[in-house]
């Protein structure tokens, strides 16, 4: 504490000293210029580039617009200082008054209208460019009508895996807003999807293909497709003799083959797939001197993947009957 007092009492005695009060007459005239060239500089009028969100407001619940119009407005504009730093304490808006710019069936603003919107909202004396330079909104007071969504999807699974079931979506069917009629409108269909070597559950956020003059509530889905693991399973199937001629038999050993075949893994206790391995009597070749002939797997399920068999081939033998 008392050299905290020693420190004050040498200031003041440096602050009485001529130099200490030419230092302050020095402090004092810079905070005054500071002052004068922060009023002139919020007095300045120069030309600035401002983006200004655009909000639509005052629409009835009964209408629905068919397009969501600019987000925004870019202006170049001249303004003052003290306007740029009221603008971005404030975040001010372009508000359109449905009521006032209702057009037909459009909400529709000239150049004219939002330059003045524009002044109005900025306090800006001059609007030089506008982009866009005008809006037009087309809106409709006709109920919407709900219409299924197809998938239009190419997707695959990884070689160890395979699909489950259908692709799920987060709305299998939307309203569609039409001007007009929307009679012909049977559904509508998700922007393509294309995934390779799908191993397990994946969802897409994906838009939705309007019609022309048409707006979609929702616009987007989630479409959800999902791979699971392939389990490896085998069984023993009798070998059946085919095509063989009246009063002849075809013998084959062994009379039964083992069939590898692979199942998702959420099916595998309840598969129970019925295929055929079958021996073609037309297909034995006599000539090379082999009794052995070659074997097929026919009507194979859906939904089986690497189905073979443990050996192609077996030994025959052919009685006459």
């Amino acid at each position: 504490m008392t050299g905290l007092r020693e420190n004050m009492r040498h200031i003041f005695v440096v602050l009485r000293s001529p130099k200490g009060h030419d230092i302050g007459m020095f402090c004092i005239f810079v905070a005054i210029s500071a002052i004068l060239w922060g009023v002139l500089a919020l007095n300045e009028e120069e030309q600035r580039d401002i983006r200004i969100p655009v909000r639509l407001t005052h629409v009835p619940d009964s209408i629905t617009m068919l397009a969501r119009g600019p987000e925004s407005i870019n202006a170049s504009v001249l303004v003052r200082g003290s306007q740029l730093l009221k603008m971005s304490m404030s975040s001010p808006s372009l508000n359109v008054d449905y009521r006032v710019y209702r057009q037909g069936d459009h909400v529709f603003l000239s150049n004219a209208d939002l330059k003045a919107l524009v002044r109005n909202t900025t306090g800006s004396p001059q609007v030089a460019v506008l982009y866009p330079d005008s809006i037009s909104i087309p809106f409709t007071a006709n109920p919407g009508v709900r219409v299924p969504v197809d998938v239009d999807y190419d997707v695959s699974a990884g070689p160890r895996s395979a699909m489950v079931g259908r692709p799920r979506l987060s709305a299998d069917s939307v309203e569609v807003f039409t001007a007009g009629g929307t009679h012909s409108i049977r559904s509508v269909r998700t922007e393509p999807i294309v995934i390779a070597g799908l191993d397990g559950r994946v969802t897409r956020r994906v838009r939705l293909v309007a019609p022309s003059g048409a707006r979609l509530i929702p616009d987007s889905v989630d479409v959800t497709f999902e791979a699971e693991p392939l389990i490896i399973k085998t069984r023993k199937v009798v070998i059946e003799p085919v095509n063989v001629p009246e009063g002849t038999r075809l013998i084959t050993f062994p009379a039964q083959m083992t069939v590898t075949y692979m199942v998702p893994m959420s099916s595998y206790t309840s598969t129970d797939p019925r295929f055929r391995v079958v021996a073609d009597y037309r297909k034995i070749n006599r000539g090379n001197g082999s009794n052995m002939m070659k074997l097929s797997i026919v009507d194979v399920p859906r939904g089986l993947r690497n189905v073979f068999l443990a050996n192609d081939s077996a030994e025959y033998i052919i009685e006459q009957l």
